[in-house]
């Protein structure tokens, strides 16, 4: 019963959160709202006690602070296009296909992901949902078998930046083969005035081989020189870019430092979206670390890449 009542609290303290960070214009808190739906769905009608677990404690802390603005961004871009669509999703976190994926009946989903343990969360997610449309693969994206120039939509929300050299250049382009002649690709990662590298004493997702020292390659932060070397040459200028920031300069390291010690508030992150980060107009302009999203559409006149070759 205690447990019960504190995450009760937890989510009624992130629910006034999201209110305050409402009014001071936060961005994704729509996104939010749809996510607050879904969650509640859950908890109330999953038949698996640990989904409706789950869905309870996302409930109380949905996704941190960045999130709110690159889910927000995302989605308001994928919902200019209308009808259904063939939608491949590489890796992004689990809410923002499965909810793309309820608000596009009709549409047809492929989300690939090389992690057995997310992908088996997702698989209890899309069934507790009734998604039928969703299709799981568990694979890395260059060993996925699905067919290239045929996708009106590509989404990968903070991915890219988690993958090594020289292997980000090749998910880059076999994501951009699965785009079809006038289709979109939506990208999400971090980024800096000037680039740099994070490497971890732990690999949370058990796929990469760590270094004489125990370290792995954690990720990337993207400055304006490296996406010119590294993915612009691929899939050409983006169509449009949106960025989020930080205010001050080491706010989002000294946050992730409390959430490792176990001391942050997590049901402030809707707020902290609004008042720690701010919009900026280039990564140049950044005082500290960003995330950027970047839209890029396929020329409809665009060579059709045959099966299996992207």
């Amino acid at each position: 019963m205690q447990l019960r009542r504190t995450l009760a609290s937890r989510i009624l303290r992130h629910l006034g959160y999201a209110g305050a960070a409402w009014v001071r214009g936060g961005p994704g808190l729509r996104f939010h709202a749809r996510v607050v739906a879904l969650c509640t769905r859950l908890a109330a009608t999953a038949g698996d006690p640990a989904t409706r677990a789950l869905a309870l404690e996302t409930l109380a802390f949905p996704m941190e602070a960045i999130r709110y603005f690159e889910f927000g961004a995302a989605w308001a871009w994928t919902a200019e296009r209308t009808g259904p669509l063939r939608v491949l999703d590489v890796s992004s976190p689990r809410l923002f296909p499965l909810l793309l994926a309820r608000d596009r009946p009709g549409s047809r989903f492929d989300l690939v992901n090389p992690d057995a343990r997310d992908l088996e969360v997702t698989a209890r997610w899309t069934k507790a949902l009734g998604l039928t449309s969703c299709v799981l693969h568990r694979a890395p994206i260059s060993e996925a078998k699905l067919d290239a120039g045929s996708y009106d939509l590509v989404t990968s929300l903070s991915v890219l930046e988690h993958i090594p050299e020289p292997a980000d250049l090749e998910a880059v382009a076999r994501m951009w083969g699965f785009v079809r002649p006038g289709g979109r690709m939506i990208l999400t990662l971090p980024c800096a005035r000037e680039s740099f590298e994070e490497y971890l004493d732990l690999d949370e997702y058990g796929l990469l081989d760590p270094d004489a020292n125990g370290f792995v390659f954690g990720q990337r932060f993207y400055d304006e020189a490296l996406l010119r070397r590294r993915v612009f040459p691929i899939c050409g200028n983006p169509r449009r870019t949106a960025l989020l920031g930080e205010r001050i300069p080491g706010s989002f390291a000294e946050d992730r430092s409390r959430k490792v010690a176990g001391d942050a508030d997590l049901a402030r992150e809707p707020l902290a979206a609004a008042v720690d980060y701010s919009r900026w107009v280039s990564i140049d302009s950044l005082p500290g670390i960003g995330v950027l999203a970047l839209e890029f559409e396929k020329p409809p006149t665009a060579t059709r890449i045959s099966p299996g070759t992207a």
